[in-house]
């Protein structure tokens, strides 16, 4: 299914594992049965919100108007969202919050550097940051893109796609790390360990997800408010 359609049965939700990356919603740390030991566990809250503050993380929330000077509208940018994650269904296995990095870098770039407004131009822009999102989120998997994928949603090749990802890599100003409303779910839901608490990030983050097509969020939002409100909306249509 693609992106923006709604899922049948929230609590037919596939549950994703839990990575340990602290609090919210009533999570409790004797869900898993242990005590965070880390001494810096504290600081890592205050570093995410710190980074979500940095300017060098935000797009322009008018980036439309200003930087692509009216050519780009909040429709074309939603179906583009929309092609972002087939592209990436077609590519298949890559990490959980790619697709979420990956609007987060279109739209900075966007703020920054003025494309056509055709699908050409557009869908290469979104392919390289898919690619760059993808490597973010497992920088350690040395993967390519498949070259068959990339002709058909484009009908270029693999070496144009990465000749792009470098251009985005210096547009974003070599910034990659600002955490994303799926950095945030995780972050908040650490110490979830009841199979109700993973349908509620299970379909917290299927919310996030429906929020990335819809441009007024765009540098007006925090992505830490996105997740927040994700998960209360979860834990509301689940009754948990």
């Amino acid at each position: 299914p693609m992106l923006l359609q709604p899922m049948n049965d929230p609590r037919q939700a596939v549950v994703p594992a839990v990575h340990p990356v602290s609090w919210v919603m009533g999570a409790r740390r004797e869900n898993l049965g242990l005590k965070c030991a880390d001494p810096y566990e504290p600081n890592v809250g205050a570093d995410l919100r710190a980074k979500e503050r940095d300017p060098m993380e935000h797009p322009d929330a008018d980036y439309m108007s200003k930087m692509q000077q009216g050519h780009l509208s909040p429709s074309m940018r939603a179906e583009l969202v929309l092609w972002m994650d087939a592209f990436a269904r077609h590519l298949g296995g890559l990490p959980e919050g790619t697709l979420c990095r990956a609007v987060a870098y279109l739209d900075r770039v966007l703020s920054v550097r003025p494309v056509p407004a055709h699908d050409e131009a557009l869908q290469l822009v979104a392919a390289a940051a898919v690619s760059l999102g993808a490597k973010h989120e497992q920088f350690a998997s040395g993967r390519r893109l498949n070259a068959e994928v990339v002709q058909a949603f484009l009908g270029t090749t693999v070496h144009v796609v990465e000749e792009m990802e470098w251009e985005l890599f210096m547009d974003l100003g070599c910034a990659m790390d600002g955490p994303t409303a799926y950095t945030f779910v995780e972050h908040f839901t650490r110490f979830f360990g009841r199979e109700d608490e993973f349908l509620v990030r299970s379909l917290a983050l299927r919310l996030v997800n429906l929020t990335l097509g819809f441009f007024g969020f765009v540098g007006r939002i925090l992505p830490s408010a996105v997740a927040a409100s994700a998960l209360f909306l979860a834990r509301q249509i689940l009754g948990v």
